[in-house]
């Protein structure tokens, strides 16, 4: 058989031999042999016609051990006097080698990501993002996210 080997005792299969449609839909699996990718992200409590201001929000709570996969920025509009700049920030110290940055020169919705110094986190990490805003003349609609792996079951 293609993909798999018999070694002693051990049936074992390559990687990518068992497919998404390989599985059952009533097999069961049990919850803590899945990844489980999330993406939250803030709005900083202002709608998309909002003039940002300085402000943290905390994003996610780890269940368990994960690792941090991206971050990423934009404003809905970038206005026309802009410098702000998003930080994401584990238990208070952050994880980016440099705070993304986005001024009025920066396309509208353009999403900038940011580089990761750290990726991983542990159960009860609290990861928040945080907004400076040094001028917001006609800037509108922040918003950051992150994206997140856990590899057990929440």
């Amino acid at each position: 058989m293609p993909g798999a080997r018999w070694t002693g005792g051990t049936f074992t299969l390559e990687a990518g031999v068992v497919v998404n449609e390989s599985i059952a839909s009533s097999a069961a699996i049990d919850a803590d042999k899945m990844q489980h990718v999330y993406k939250p992200g803030t709005g900083f409590g202002f709608v998309i016609g909002g003039t940002p201001t300085t402000r943290e929000e905390i994003v996610f709570v780890a269940s368990q051990a994960g690792t941090i996969r991206g971050f990423g920025a934009l404003l809905y509009d970038t206005g026309t006097s802009t410098s702000i700049t998003f930080d994401l920030k584990k238990n208070g110290s952050t994880v980016l080698s440099g705070v993304v940055t986005i001024t009025n020169a920066t396309a509208d919705r353009a999403v900038q990501a940011g580089t990761l110094s750290t990726t991983t986190f542990a159960a009860d990490d609290v990861l928040s993002i945080a907004m400076a805003v040094s001028s917001s003349t006609g800037a509108q609609g922040p918003f950051a996210f992150i994206e997140l792996e856990e590899n057990q079951a929440p």
